[in-house]
């Protein structure tokens, strides 16, 4: 027996030595393909033999884990691989972008992913711990009820953000309000905004106007209102946690990232259709996570509720309705693949699609009644392409000398080469501003664009990579991005200024900038960009996963389907995020809860 644990210590200890020596030559391998060898002396200097012995140190836990359970094995060491290697192709190409001679072929990102195969089983244990983690139960002390809960919460976050209301008085008039302002003053709607959501901005400007005397106080009036909605929103999120008896500990850190998390506040003033759209698809949230931790669907007044803030949420947002068909998809193939494999309970999925199903269309038709009561004509075309045009403007760019006399007339009828040359790999408005719309025809179009993807598909494959990088990189990009400052008026009378009341704090506020948060705050600036909270998603899924928590598994998939639709839109920042960033909280609650409930 003795001589038998002997040949499996030396076993083990040879498969330890192999594995650390083989994640030196990965991490050399990566070096290798950013084009940095000259610059990093990994392989001459003593980082590498350290980061031989990190690897041989930490790899017993590794082979623990792997020994207890197979399958959170796997699943964690997944989570790990899937980070890992975003973080790698992320980083070459960040490099790519910012460093000449890097270029990122297909060959390369084989070799980045190969090479992040040992750098991930260092990351396993850390997500073998989360899998493992709780919150644990509710303490048995003094309990508030929900309502009373809802009410100081609502009190609490509307006092706070008043403060932010008043730093940025009488609010930020920005975005793209100045366009739907005038649209409304006008009568005159397009359906290139949410026709709700012009309504909605420009009628409480005006009607704060009629009611307080000047457009100042009508912004004002605009940016109480909607922090009105936001704060309520948000106490109703945390009313659920103490409903369904969330520890303490977990229910006031989740307040507490509502209060102090400084976008929130500066949207919630922000004249952008995303804060109302945000707060309706948290509600939209909270009341499914609420239907699966129940165990069924809403009746009655409940569900008339709930179907009617799902028909707003995305009467706010155009592309929330794909969202929902992006769900729709997900819940009907499950369904059939559990109906053909005869096991039970299809019959929840089938209905979970139904009622998505009937959101869609009474969203649709409203919309279609919003439209026709307002005389709206149809919004630019060209909003729709952003991927596409994107794909070809970089193809373009890049290799404008391959391409044929025919391919380049044609080309540059539908574009023009002067904006198509400032073309930006985070965002598409360059592009789409020098689109000749005039000259659109959309059959043409979509066969210029095949010809170009089968010509150059690295960059078709690369295009959106880059422009969705807010989604997948955590690196820092710019999908921090705010705006802190007016927009130019609409015309002499509907001018609004800034005239803050608490300076230090609008300061405090508007110092959030990329550029600040990596340059002031290394590791804590993660926090303030997208991709962490997308991570957040894929993760939490993967954890709900791990613990046969499959019918959980909506929340995530949920949030996966609208974060989904971002990819077709022209960029990645926070306001296009944000109803995903504020249901965090109660994901991460329904994830870690205690098994209390029964696995399906």
């Amino acid at each position: 027996m003795t001589e038998q644990i002997k040949r499996a210590r030396q076993r083990e200890t040879g498969i330890r030595v192999f594995l650390s020596a083989c994640g030196v030559i990965a991490v050399s391998g990566i070096i290798r393909v950013y084009g940095l060898d000259d610059v990093i002396f990994f392989n001459k200097g003593a980082v590498s033999l350290g980061f031989f012995f990190l690897c041989f140190f930490m790899l017993p836990a590794v082979y623990r884990h792997w020994q207890e359970d197979r399958r959170d094995f796997f699943i964690g060491y997944a989570m790990a691989l899937g980070l890992v290697f975003t973080e790698v192709l992320g980083t070459g190409m960040r490099l790519e972008v910012v460093r000449g001679g890097v270029r990122l072929t297909l060959s390369g990102v084989l070799v980045l992913a190969m090479a992040s195969l040992i750098p991930a089983l260092l990351a396993e244990p850390f997500f073998h711990r989360l899998i493992r983690f709780s919150f644990g139960s509710s303490s048995k002390g003094r309990e508030v009820s929900p309502d009373r809960a809802f009410l100081i919460w609502w009190g609490l976050l509307s006092a706070w953000y008043l403060l932010c209301a008043l730093a940025f008085y009488p609010g930020l008039y920005c975005y793209d309000m100045g366009w739907q302002w005038s649209q409304f003053v006008g009568w005159n709607f397009t359906t290139h905004h949410p026709l709700l959501h012009t309504l909605f901005g420009g009628g409480l400007i005006e009607l704060g106007r009629i009611i307080l005397g000047s457009y100042n106080r009508g912004l004002f009036f605009h940016s109480l209102v909607q922090l009105l909605f936001m704060s309520a929103s948000m106490a109703f999120a945390l009313r659920f946690l103490v409903k369904r008896k969330t520890h303490p500990a977990a229910v006031r850190l989740a307040g507490g990232f509502f209060l102090l998390f400084p976008f929130f506040p500066v949207l919630g003033i922000s004249t952008t259709k995303d804060t109302m759209f945000g707060i309706f698809f948290l509600v939209v949230f909270v009341c499914i996570c609420d239907m699966v931790e129940e165990r069924r669907f809403y009746r009655g007044r409940r569900l008339a509720a709930f179907m009617a803030a799902a028909v707003i949420m995305c009467l706010f947002r155009n592309n929330a309705v794909y969202g929902l068909g992006i769900l729709t998809c997900c819940l009907l193939l499950v369904w059939l693949i559990r109906v053909m494999a005869h096991r039970g309970g299809s019959g929840v999925l089938l209905r979970a699609a139904l009622l998505s199903v009937t959101c869609m269309v009474l969203s649709c038709g409203l919309f279609a009644a919003l439209e026709k009561g307002l005389h709206a004509d149809k919004g630019g075309r060209e909003e729709m392409m952003s991927l596409p045009m994107q794909q070809m403007a970089r193809s373009y760019v890049y290799h404008q000398e391959e391409f044929s006399p025919e391919n380049r007339e044609e080309f540059l009828r539908f574009f023009d080469e002067s904006w198509v040359m400032r073309y930006k790999y985070y965002v598409s408005d360059p592009v789409k501003a020098g689109m000749r719309m005039e000259n659109f025809e959309l059959v043409p179009f979509l066969r210029l664009w095949m010809k170009l993807g089968m010509q150059f598909p690295g960059e078709y494959l690369k295009s959106p990579l880059y422009n969705m990088m807010g989604l997948w990189y955590m690196g820092g990009d710019s999908s921090c991005y705010m705006e802190y400052s007016m927009s130019s008026p609409i015309d002499e009378v509907r001018a609004v200024e800034t005239v803050s009341k608490l300076p230090f704090l609008k300061d405090y506020y508007s110092w959030f900038t990329d550029e600040h948060l990596q340059k002031y705050l290394p590791g804590i600036s993660v926090f303030f960009y997208t991709s962490f909270y997308s991570w957040c998603v894929i993760l939490a899924a993967g954890v709900l996963l791990a613990k046969r928590k499959y019918l959980q598994l909506l929340l995530p998939l949920f949030l996966v389907s609208y974060s989904f639709t971002l990819i077709f839109g022209p960029c990645m920042i926070v306001r296009y995020f944000m109803g995903v960033m504020l249901c965090i909280p109660v994901l991460a609650a329904a994830t870690f809860e205690d098994d209390k409930t029964n696995k399906r």
